[in-house]
């Protein structure tokens, strides 16, 4: 038996609330989806059932809507009143007429082109607000805009960054909490120092802000939390590159106890002797924060990962639920951050219930329930050498949204089994101000990884795999869709997501984020372009609707006159989304992104047109040149500042810089430090790299471009595809 003998699921009572809070609406809560995980508690849970496990199999196409663009899509929309809002890369808000797809208006938010290159993890959106008729939004340069829901225009916008010239971006949704909505931002792996502002929705006022870390160990501390927390830090810590915790994901919101739960970020740099030589828990990074909304102080803390060193967020989407635990009903949090354990939490208190390893992890032996603290092993200590670490630092899971059905009391997590070899280089970190500051290097032990792998030129020192795998768990690069009983702790059941990449990067960005129903149902989108359907008690298969489009976003579902329908923003990207690997939506048809919908008895989805495609490496378009020097150095060059973006293993949204034309690399140094493809997402980087240092880098390229077409030409093979039509080829 699933659990009916031993979980009761009590009704949280949030959606209501929700409802009260967020809108005005006449539609009820059970047939909108008022927030970007449904409710306030941020379930991404539907009650609707007219589409159940009898007929799912019966969805088909009503209606798309071009998002005009081909950058990633990571949101899911919200539908008030019968009318759709997305948001979009950039910080557009799409709103659309949700029974047709008939666009009633779109918001541009006039973004400077040049922040791209101060963007960690692509040009992203992760959602949008709703309430009292306003729609919030942020874009990614930091500006916060409440819009009139009739028409999108401007009721009032903020700027929300407090330093522009270090290297935040805003990617994450805003919150509603009471009467304020409240943001985040991203660029830990920068020199960002984290903070979330709260803003009056009536006004835009500043009603507070919340700094993650100290800014000093002395003072002057920005509210009283901070002077506690400095006591965790060296007083030497390098203060000066931020020191990480930045707020780019997962907020929740439970009006009965007024509390509102921010997931915080990583540490930066990521090695504890260089961030905080002494030690120390380093609060409040990888934390879960409770703080009043009302006057933005905290009322208590979790840190998932004191004194983080592997990138291990505590952002991941939270959830609220009311558990029955042993004999007594809980109000709990829970949560599966990247350190690859599954937190329940008593969200009124902070009590840790239950933290339980839902993937393979090797950091630590597991987390003592006394004390809260994670006991860790020698394993996750790389100061003094190069150590394979369980999970990599695209953790257990990322951002992709974990969905919680109150129905079979099972939490539906995109998990993640992937290890890295982190190390410490042997070059002196010096501070790159608005730039990477991680002061670790680490790899994947993944095929056809490129400058993110362990076959890249700048891993040739490590010792073999098989020396530093010994005794550690398999590393073969996995992706599931795992079904999670919260109380009893253990895996209900799984659907392996790798599809034919198991051992490759993309078996972990191919599943997308998980949405639920009380039609017994889950649904799952594929960088395949399919939006896969399961039983939720079971994980049967019920369905897989082939979109054309790949899908990272977690689906959401709405009724309107009686209808059900379903729908999913569509489009590769984020993190290592540049390239497109063959077997994806996006190499096969483009990337394009989109809004699709479906309901009951609806026609077939209309797929793009079909790609055409290179079958051989072409001759580099350059002759090499450079020192062995030159090329190394560029080579480090490239993995600092250009890997998060270009990974140079093929065709994808993002040039393969290694088949750039002869136009281009004539150009190379205006692209690169004067920013004349700003608007194509090519920031400047002229802060950050020197004249001599693109040449470098340019040189590295062609270095790689030549082997790659040598090695070609010798087995006689074909080298990753470049579109015809491609920015490599075209540019």
């Amino acid at each position: 038996m699933l659990r009916a003998l031993t979980l009761a699921i009590v009704a949280v009572g949030l959606a209501s609330a929700c409802s009260k809070q967020q809108s005005p609406s006449t539609q009820s809560t059970d047939a909108g989806w008022l927030t970007g995980g449904h409710d306030a508690a941020q379930t991404y849970h539907s009650p609707l059932k007219q589409i159940d496990e009898s007929n799912a199999g019966r969805l088909g196409f009503a209606w798309d809507y071009d998002l005009a663009t081909t950058h990633g899509q990571e949101s899911t929309p919200v539908v008030v009143d019968g009318v759709m809002y997305a948001s979009a890369p950039w910080g557009f808000v799409h709103a659309v007429d949700a029974r047709t797809g008939q666009r009633r208006w779109v918001f541009d938010p006039k973004v400077d082109n040049a922040i791209t290159s101060k963007v960690c993890c692509g040009i992203v959106s992760r959602g949008l607000a709703f309430s009292e008729g306003r729609v919030f939004t942020a874009s990614i340069d930091g500006q916060l805009s409440a819009l009139d829901a009739k028409d999108g225009k401007a009721l009032w916008r903020v700027d929300t960054i407090v330093d522009h010239e270090r290297g935040y971006t805003v990617t994450g949704s805003p919150y509603v909490a009471d009467d304020v909505v409240v943001i985040g931002n991203s660029g830990g792996e920068l020199d960002a120092r984290g903070y979330v502002s709260a803003y009056r929705v009536d006004s835009g006022a500043l009603a507070w802000r919340f700094f993650t870390v100290p800014g000093s160990a002395q003072g002057p501390f920005e509210h009283p939390e901070l002077e506690q927390a400095a006591k965790t830090w060296d007083p030497n810590s390098r203060w000066e590159v931020g020191l990480g915790g930045t707020v780019w994901d997962g907020m929740a919101y439970d009006p009965k106890l007024d509390l509102l739960y921010v997931g915080v970020g990583n540490s930066a740099l990521y090695p504890r002797k260089l961030r905080s030589p002494s030690g120390g828990d380093n609060l409040y990074v990888s934390s879960i924060l409770a703080i009043n909304p009302k006057t933005g102080r905290l009322v208590w803390h979790y840190q998932t990962t004191p004194g983080d060193q592997w990138d291990y967020t505590a952002t991941q989407k939270m959830i609220l639920a009311d558990l029955k635990i042993g004999d007594r009903t809980r109000q709990v949090l829970m949560q599966a951050p990247k350190n690859g354990f599954f937190y329940v939490i008593d969200r009124a208190t902070g009590e840790l219930l239950s933290a339980k390893p839902y993937v393979p992890v090797n950091w630590a032996s597991g987390v003592d329930e006394k004390t809260g603290r994670p006991i860790e092993t020698e394993q996750g200590d790389y100061s003094k050498g190069p150590k394979l670490v369980f999970p990599a630092p695209s953790g257990g899971h990322n951002w992709h949204p974990m969905a919680f059905n109150p129905d079979t009391g099972l939490v539906y997590i995109p998990a993640l089994e992937a290890s890295a070899v982190f190390w410490v280089p042997d070059a002196p970190y010096v501070y790159a101000k608005g730039g990477i500051n991680i002061g670790a290097i680490y790899a994947f032990p993944a095929q056809q990884a490129g400058d993110w792998g362990l076959e890249s030129e700048h891993t040739k020192h490590l010792p073999p795999l098989s020396e530093l795998a010994k005794g550690q768990p398999d590393t073969t690069i996995r992706g599931f869709l795992r079904a999670w009983d919260p109380v009893a702790n253990k895996v209900a059941w799984e659907v392996d997501t790798s599809g034919q990449w198991a051992g490759q990067m993309n078996a972990i960005w191919n599943g997308g984020g998980a949405m639920t129903t009380s039609g017994n149902l889950v649904f799952q989108g594929r960088s395949t372009g399919a939006l896969h359907i399961y039983r939720a008690t079971d994980g049967h298969p019920i369905a897989a609707i082939d979109i054309g489009t790949s899908i990272m976003a977690a689906p959401m579902t709405y009724e309107l006159d009686g209808v059900q329908y379903v729908a999913v923003m569509a489009g590769f990207g984020g993190a290592l989304g540049g390239v497109h690997p063959v077997g994806t939506a996006a190499q096969r048809y483009g990337n394009a992104g989109r809004i699709v919908t479906f309901k009951l008895d609806g026609g077939a989805v209309p797929k793009p047109a079909e790609l055409r495609r290179e079958t051989s490496v072409r001759r580099p378009a350059v002759e090499r040149f450079g020192s062995s020097a030159d090329i190394e150095a560029g080579n480090a060059l490239l993995k600092r500042n250009c890997a998060r973006c270009h990974a140079n293993e093929g065709p994808g949204a993002i040039p393969d810089l290694r088949w750039m034309s002869a136009e281009t690399h004539q150009q190379f140094e205006d692209v690169v430090l004067k920013g004349v493809r700003a608007a194509k997402g090519m920031g400047s980087f002229a802060g950050l790299i020197t004249p001599a240092e693109a040449q470098q880098i340019r040189a590295a390229v062609v270095d790689s471009a030549w082997r790659a077409y040598e090695a070609a030409q010798n087995t006689h093979k074909s080298a990753p595809h470049v579109p015809e039509s491609s920015p490599e080829v075209n540019q």
